[in-house]
């Protein structure tokens, strides 16, 4: 089979985990090899919201949180950076996230008080009915909101596309529609990895870094390894309005509503484990219809432009994969990150390129470590103890 040359690093993977670390590794002058099995950002960076909910949202473990944070630091730079380097602007907003609590008779006085003021405590700030009218007009709420002022979010599928753009303007190479059929190692299939093969011919490399979501398991199976991941659909819709309904990005337990340019609203999303299918139900417009309503009763008036759904790669645990495979010397791994994709991939970026061009995985926080989860294929039911989960959602599609 033909060679198609030699690289420092190849990149299995052009959704935004795959597409930011090729990026950051271009910046340090390695030759780089980005492969895509479609199209960039066509399966969940795609799909995703787009907000950096580093202080809104819930993480399983202080290392994620504490990541979530350095990442969402990363932006304001990056967003400028990227500009300069293609001209793509990645939508970045900053008015921040409306927090809204649950209704009174679902939350008791003294709790509600404790959130607020733990709230408070972080740098957001209470919005009575009478400031969230002035700054909100559309919106509805019982008493109030919570304003967080840290929180931006950005337009997903532009922040892939300045990721690749900057990435081949460095001098990186990108392969798009090119399936990676399973990995090269040395000493007759047995030692280091060092490339790939696809189905046009091989590619060399001195490490290997598999960030294609849920499709890394298989290209692991395929070396007798087996990593779980979960899968878990979401589905979103778009409305348009005549004027700008909503400003600030809402960010409930229940639903969240995204203000895009110009005069749009994203809404979304369900929440469907185990679900490979990106159709979009009738019954999830309506229940996210509804759930949105609450707080932008309007919004039944809008213009329905398109519905949509993305796989989230959710792990067992809920800590994304990120590390050598030390069973598998020269392959790294990045994936995992479920629903924080987004937000978490320019810290990953940085912590994978660091660990690659230094060669010590150390840097990289013990909790995300692959080993927790990964076994011999033989052995995992036996070892791993969400093996029962783990075989009903093993999947091959990135």
């Amino acid at each position: 089979m033909r060679s198609n040359g030699h690289y420092d690093v190849i990149v299995v993977g052009g959704g935004v985990i795959g597409a930011s670390i090729a990026y950051e590794l271009a910046l340090t002058g390695a030759a780089v090899a980005l492969i895509e099995k479609r199209q960039p950002a066509s399966g969940a960076s795609g799909a995703a919201g787009g907000m950096l909910a580093a202080s809104s949202e819930h993480f399983a473990a202080l290392e994620l949180y504490e990541l979530a944070l350095q990442s969402r630091a990363l932006y304001a730079q990056l967003s400028e950076q990227l500009h300069a380097q293609t001209g793509i602007d990645i939508g970045l907003r900053t008015e921040g996230f409306l927090l809204p609590l649950p209704r009174h008779h679902e939350m008791d006085w003294e709790h509600r008080q404790r959130r607020i003021a733990e709230a408070q405590a972080k740098g957001m700030k209470w919005w009575g009915n009478e400031r969230l009218a002035i700054e909100e007009p559309y919106v509805r709420a019982e008493d109030g909101m919570i304003y967080n002022p840290a929180e931006p979010q950005l337009v997903p599928a532009l922040l892939n596309e300045a990721y690749v753009a900057a990435f081949v303007g460095l001098g990186g190479t990108l392969h798009c529609d090119l399936e990676v059929i399973r990995l090269l190692r040395e000493s007759d299939g047995r030692g280091r990895v060092n490339g790939v093969m696809t189905e046009h011919g091989i590619m060399y490399a001195d490490q290997v870094v598999l960030a294609s979501g849920l499709g890394t398991s298989r290209l692991l199976a395929a070396e007798g390894l087996r990593l779980p991941f979960l899968p878990v659909k979401g589905e979103l819709m778009e409305i348009r309005t005549p004027l700008p309904w909503l400003h600030h990005t809402i960010y409930s337990d229940t639903i969240y509503m995204i203000p895009k340019h110009p005069h749009r609203i994203w809404i979304g999303a369900t929440s469907k484990p185990g679900q490979h299918s990106t159709i979009v139900e009738a019954g999830a417009v309506v229940e996210l219809l509804l759930r949105a309503q609450r707080y932008i009763p309007m919004l039944s008036k809008g213009e329905l432009v398109r519905c949509w759904a993305g796989i989230r790669p959710g792990t067992p645990d809920e800590l994304p994969y990120i590390g050598s495979i030390r069973e598998l010397p020269g392959l790294w791994i990045a994936a995992g990150h479920y629903r924080n994709g987004i937000l978490l991939s320019a810290g990953t970026a940085k912590l994978m390129t660091a660990a690659i061009m230094t060669g010590d995985d150390q840097l990289i926080p013990h909790a995300f470590r692959p080993e927790r989860a990964l076994y011999p294929l033989s052995a995992a039911t036996n070892a791993y103890p969400y093996a029962d989960a783990a075989s009903v959602y093993m999947t091959e599609e990135a």
